[in-house]
């Protein structure tokens, strides 16, 4: 007889069950994009006298996507027995209610598709398992927060915006209101060093203007766009990958130091940005935006030179987008900043696509919504663990301006979509075992560094989940190249 389940055990049930119909969504689509399941002709074995056969690397898959549906199943109905034992919040018992209705709807027409069903059946039968997937996620997002509230109750640092001073975001630069930097530096000065030194730390602080650390995940997004072209039949060109990730650094660093000049003085209130160059005077403000000009006129000439007219105005518009849209209306101006924001970073999908076949394509626009609902579940967590800086600064950030709990809750709820987004990804592109296991690995990793931040509510645990999610979306971007460019 299973022992009695508590709330806390409950949640760590609920959670299992979220990812099995993740497990269950990922290993179906592997199924279809790789038509491993297109020997077996009967349901729910393979055969009239219930063996399994040989074990193929094809028959592995399709036999594990059977072995999770099962699994799935059964925890599925282990939550709903558990969550009407302990009568937990309506809302959870919904979104589990919805998986409890749709499952045996789902597992119909998966036997329908074995039995040669149409298309359209195939694309009902991944529609209802991301149903089932969404309400289990919306039930443990609910069961999380209520977990947290009655820990932590009377904290309401985490329940509560914080209250920005106005001084803070009204005080001009140079005030004393700007804190440490509006007294006397005892730093050397620039003017005061040798040559070679004076030379060396103006070079580092051009190359921090352009945020180079940004760089590496950025392009990238443009090569795995550039991969995702390869499954239309069309030739690649070394040239061309070349020619599209230089433009693309050219661009981010001229949307860095943008970034760098428009934010200045608020740069000079946050502990985190303080150490910036223009905060130091390092490099003149008109230095930095003749050099973020110049990046740009030299980003759009190699797209036009080397790749096309469509990738260099898509270049263009992710410039602007994140230099004008983003950082100057949008980051000072609402808490939706990130969410809005967020298509700066998806462009670079859409780009390499264009790069190679000079149209956009729907697995690009794919890729790029899997960036787009990506992001503010990663920079949430960054948000998080600097809610006070960023109130220091002035900015409207979602955790600031609607406290940590709701916070961490469209955490959740964007990875959710991330999750779905990329699955979507792997059955339109067609791709196989490796961008799978990757995809499932990593996003339960992902996906247990967010449930973490419920239980430990802890700064150091809101940036460890800053840092799987770099992990996460690197992994799956890797393995999109690897499966459409260095393999094939």
């Amino acid at each position: 007889m299973m022992p009695p389940i508590d709330r806390r055990r409950f949640g760590d049930l609920l959670g299992a069950t979220a990812i099995a119909a993740y497990l269950l969504i990922a290993l179906g689509t592997a199924v279809s994009t790789t038509g491993s399941g297109s020997s077996c002709t009967t349901w729910p074995s393979c055969s009239s006298d219930w063996t399994i056969g040989p074990m193929t690397g094809d028959a592995l898959l399709f036999w594990g996507h059977r072995a999770a549906a099962l699994a799935a199943g059964l925890l599925v109905v282990a939550t709903a027995l558990a969550a009407w034992r302990l009568d937990v919040d309506r809302r959870a018992k919904a979104g589990i209610a919805v998986a409890v209705v749709l499952f045996p709807v789902q597992v119909a027409l998966g036997a329908a598709l074995v039995l040669g069903a149409s298309t359209l059946v195939g694309v009902a039968h991944l529609v209802f398992a991301m149903a089932i997937f969404g309400g289990l996620l919306g039930a443990l997002a609910v069961t999380l927060e209520n977990r947290a509230l009655e820990r932590e109750q009377g904290e309401t640092d985490l329940t509560e915006p914080i209250a920005s001073d106005p001084t803070l975001t009204s005080a001009p630069a140079g005030d004393p209101a700007d804190g440490p930097e509006a007294e006397p530096s005892t730093e050397v000065r620039i003017e005061d060093l040798g040559t070679i030194e004076r030379l060396r730390r103006t070079a580092g602080a051009y190359l921090t203007l352009t945020k180079p650390k940004l760089m590496w995940l950025l392009c990238l997004v443009a090569l795995a766009g550039v991969g995702l072209a390869t499954v239309t039949g069309e030739s690649v060109a070394v040239s061309t990958v070349a020619a599209t990730l230089l433009g693309g650094v050219l661009a981010i660093g001229a949307s860095g130091t943008f970034n760098h000049v428009l934010e200045r003085d608020r740069d000079r209130k946050m502990d985190r940005t303080n150490d910036r160059p223009l905060v130091h005077d390092l490099v003149p403000v008109r230095n930095a935006v003749a050099f973020a000009i110049c990046l740009v006129a030299a980003s759009i000439a190699v797209m036009l030179t080397w790749v096309n007219a469509l990738a260099a105005g898509l270049t263009l518009a992710a410039i602007a987008y994140y230099s004008v849209l983003y950082t100057a209306v949008l980051k000072p101006n609402t808490a939706w900043n990130t969410v809005l924001g967020g298509g700066a970073g998806a462009l670079p999908a859409l780009i390499g696509w264009a790069a190679v076949t000079g149209s956009v394509g729907l697995p690009a626009v794919v890729l790029a919504a899997v960036i787009f609902w990506w992001t503010p579940a990663h920079f949430y967590s960054l948000a998080i663990a600097y809610r006070e800086d960023y109130a220091r600064g002035g900015f409207p950030m979602f955790p600031v301006v609607e406290g940590v709990l709701t916070a961490r809750r469209h955490v959740l709820l964007f990875l959710g979509a991330t999750l779905l987004s990329a699955s979507l990804l792997g059955w339109l592109a067609g791709l196989g075992w490796l961008y799978t296991v990757t995809s499932v690995a990593l996003g339960a990793v992902f996906l247990r560094s967010v449930v973490r931040q419920y239980r430990e509510s802890t700064d150091d645990a809101a940036l460890r989940s800053f840092y799987v999610s770099n992990y996460y979306l690197g992994a799956i971007l890797v393995a999109i190249v690897l499966e459409t460019i260095v393999v094939a």
